[in-house]
Formats: C-alpha cells, structure tokens, sequence
C-alpha cells in the first residue's frame, strides 16, 4: 500500500507542475461488484465499502486529467463447476484517467452547471492472492496446481473506464455519481488462477505431455465494477485564477 501511495503522489506533483489554470480535488465513496470464473454471484447483491481521493486536473471545460486512488473491499459468493465458493478480501486501486465531459463543465460557472461524462485510463491493483490445491481438486480431478497452498501479493495492470454525471451545488463545490469497471490482467482476484487448466502427463515417464489452458493475461474472466458518490472541491492552480478561464473555455 506504501508504494502505491507514493506512486500516486508523484502523479499528483508531476500534474500540479504543469497546471496553469484551474484543479480539483475529491473524495469518492461506494461499493465495488465482480466478474470472473465464479458462476451465480449477484454483481451487487453485497456491499462492499469503497473509499478513495483523486486530483483532476482541468484542460478545459471538456477535458481532464484524473489520477485517483480507490481502496476497499472486494467479495463473492457462488459456484464453480457446481462446487460453492467464496473469497473476500480488500483491493487498492491506482489509476490516471482522462475524462470527457459531454456537456461544458467548470465548478462554480453557472451557465455550466452539470454534465454526463465518461473516462478511461490506464492503472494498476494491488491485493492479496490465496490458492488452495486441495479446493481446485474438488472440481478438477487433473488440476496442476502442485500440492502446497499459494500466499502472494499481486501487482496486476488494469484498464479502468466508465461513465457519470456530475453537478455543481456552489461556487467550488460539485456533485456526481459514477460507475467504473477495471478490467485486471490478473486471474487472481477471486483466488481462482485459470481453474480448469491442466496438464497431460506420460504415465510411464512421468514428463509433461501438455498443458491445456483456458485463460491468458488478455482474455481473463476477471473484473472490478465499482459505484460510487463523490464531492469535489474547486482549487487554484497558482497564485489565482485565470480571468478568461470561464470565457475561453
């Protein structure tokens, strides 16, 4: 967590270095859902709180820059090849986006007081990974998985995108909901590592024949949604305002 922490203050000296004309700062909070090998799971039939800040900074009225940090829990229960499963366990979030609005939008300008928007990025995860042999034996008699339960942490990249809409309520104060989805290049996020993968093995040597498997880092079943609230905060870059920002933009 330290290192990403780090990270993303580094992002935020690099962007405040080049700002010249307006930013703002935020606080976001909600619950995240899940996709990935585990069948039957309601993508949102449990709360699971989310926290996190971000820093935007404003190019124009349509165009930003967002780096945000996230963290809080992820979990799910279901099947997987008939068999119940669960995991739960808390997910820091990294990413820098940029967001389109659709409408013309600044804080605080009155003939711009709302728009819908999307964003999309690029970020990375980090979170805890456990993987019991003895489990994925239980619906896959030719599991190669070895024999010794797995404890790691995951650094996993991510494509994070989504949509929302946001409105202002003051002269520096904003509103908006949102929804983002973070595709992981991971298959780690619900302890399940390519599940049905398997390897063919030569009974009289004992060598690997073959290894079948179903997932790669590109087509991964795993994915984080999360919905959420946020308040933002108008500042200023520098000593004051641009007057022709509200203008020009």
């Amino acid at each position: 967590m330290n290192k990403i922490l780090l990270v993303f203050a580094v992002i935020l000296m690099a962007v405040s270095g080049k700002a010249q004309k307006t930013a703002d700062i935020g606080i976001w909070g909600g619950t995240s859902g899940y996709i990935g090998d585990i069948d039957d799971a309601g993508f949102f039939h449990q709360f699971n709180p989310n926290f996190g800040a971000y820093y935007r900074y404003n190019f124009n009225a349509r165009v930003s820059l967002r780096a945000q940090f996230l963290m809080g829990g992820v979990a799910t229960d279901g099947m997987i090849e008939g068999v119940g499963t669960s995991f739960s366990k808390s997910v820091e979030n990294l990413s820098l986006q940029i967001e389109i609005n659709y409408l013309k939008y600044i804080i605080g300008v009155k003939n711009m007081p709302f728009s819908p928007y999307v964003m999309a990025g690029v970020g990375v995860a980090y979170f805890p990974y456990e993987m019991d042999p003895a489990f994925i034996s239980t619906f896959n008699l030719q599991h190669n998985k070895g024999t010794t339960v797995i404890n790691e942490s995951v650094v996993s990249a991510t494509i994070p995108f989504g949509f929302g809409f946001k409105y202002t309520i003051g002269q520096r104060l904003g509103i908006g909901i949102e929804y983002q989805m973070h595709k992981l290049f991971s298959d780690k996020l619900d302890n399940l590592d390519d599940p049905l993968a398997y390897e063919t093995i030569d009974s009289a040597t004992g060598a690997v024949l073959s290894e079948t498997k179903y997932t790669d880092a590109l087509h991964n079943n795993d994915w984080a949604g999360y919905l959420g609230l946020h308040v933002t905060y108008k500042i200023y870059v520098g000593k004051k305002a641009c007057p022709t920002y509200d203008s020009k933009n």
